[in-house]
């Protein structure tokens, strides 16, 4: 088998700045796995703040990976179970797309379920309430909004977004607020119409009972958290602490473990949210395989770039469609 590791760099559309911090460019590692020539890739989505990885320290762990049956998914990822999560995410989206090629068939059939038809949230990222408000207005079509905020401030934000869109918003904090602080920002959101969902409002750090406070407060709301579920193992400590979880593939390491979190988390009664980095459709794809097993869909991803070097699935206003073709169903621009 012939494996190659690329290493490249998109750019978003525009600024993409959440409460840790604002990009425009963000690098990627695509891994192919090649033989008897039909290719299988998986996208690798690093990111040094969380989830142990830097792009250069992907490629090099990703060249030493191990493949004694490329037939043997759950083997071969078991065999490569040292590597960070975004690179064991990329071995897993390479070995299903190699396989579900193979067969002649989509993915989601590989996984025994039915062709996902999800529709996504698109992120609003942290800017000034005005240049917020104007791109609101342009997205006029698309029925789900997410909302970074980073301060007491930007919930003035939400609050003009709501009311100049017709719009679902969902807010994201991205650990922003003390456990303090949490609970009041969570019933000023409540109150907000248009606010369906708030996402990980407390440092991860704080630990999940951090979070109680601001699920009481939000109440009906569901709050996800993100950060504070990472995998599987970290769910049931979770229980009663939020109303749900936000699945990545990038952070908990592929196709394989994400099924293994969203299973955890329905035995505990919670919600469950499917979400991504800021990725190219190749890691969308590997996403997107799933949604037909989640409540909230997150994969807006490819949808910021001014440049995915990836094609075959279609983003209309929201609305993801995936391709019928074998294995993911998406290849390298020509």
């Amino acid at each position: 088998m012939e494996i190659r590791v690329e290493r490249l760099t998109v750019r978003t559309k525009r600024p993409f700045a959440i409460a840790r911090g604002s990009s425009d460019a963000f690098e990627r590692i695509v891994l192919t796995l090649e033989e008897g020539g039909v290719a299988g890739r998986g996208e690798a989505a690093p990111t040094s703040y969380y989830y142990r990885g830097d792009a250069a320290g992907m490629v090099d762990v990703l060249g030493c990976i191990k493949i004694s049956d490329a037939w043997d998914i759950e083997g071969t990822l078991d065999e490569n179970d040292f590597l960070p999560p975004a690179a064991l995410a990329a071995l897993d989206a390479a070995v299903h797309d190699l396989a579900a090629k193979r067969l002649g068939i989509p993915v989601y059939r590989l996984l025994g379920l039915s062709r996902p038809e999800p529709v996504s949230a698109f992120t609003l990222a942290i800017a000034e309430l005005e240049e917020t408000v104007a791109e609101a207005k342009k997205l006029q079509r698309f029925p789900i909004l997410k909302m970074k905020v980073g301060s007491e401030e930007d919930l003035e934000t939400v609050r003009a977004v709501s009311e100049i869109s017709d719009a679902v918003v969902w807010v994201d904090a991205n650990e922003a607020f003390s456990p303090k602080e949490a609970p009041e920002v969570a019933r000023e959101l409540k109150y907000i119409g248009a606010v369906r969902l708030i996402e990980q409002p407390v440092p991860s750090a704080a630990g999940p009972e951090a979070l109680r406070g601001a699920t009481e407060a939000a109440r009906p709301l569901p709050v996800v958290a993100d950060e504070s579920a990472v995998n599987a193992w970290d769910v049931p400590r979770l229980q009663g602490c939020v109303s749900g979880v936000n699945v990545k593939l990038a952070k908990c390491g592929g196709i394989h473990r994400a099924l293994r979190m969203i299973y955890t988390a329905r035995a505990h009664g919670m919600l469950v949210m499917l979400g991504c980095m800021v990725e190219t459709s190749l890691g969308i794809a590997a996403a997107a395989q799933l949604t037909g097993l989640v409540d909230f869909v997150d994969l807006d991803g490819a949808m910021l770039l001014a440049d995915d070097p990836f094609q075959g699935i279609v983003y209309e206003n929201g609305h993801i469609r995936l391709p019928s073709e074998p294995g993911l169903g998406v290849e390298p621009r020509g």
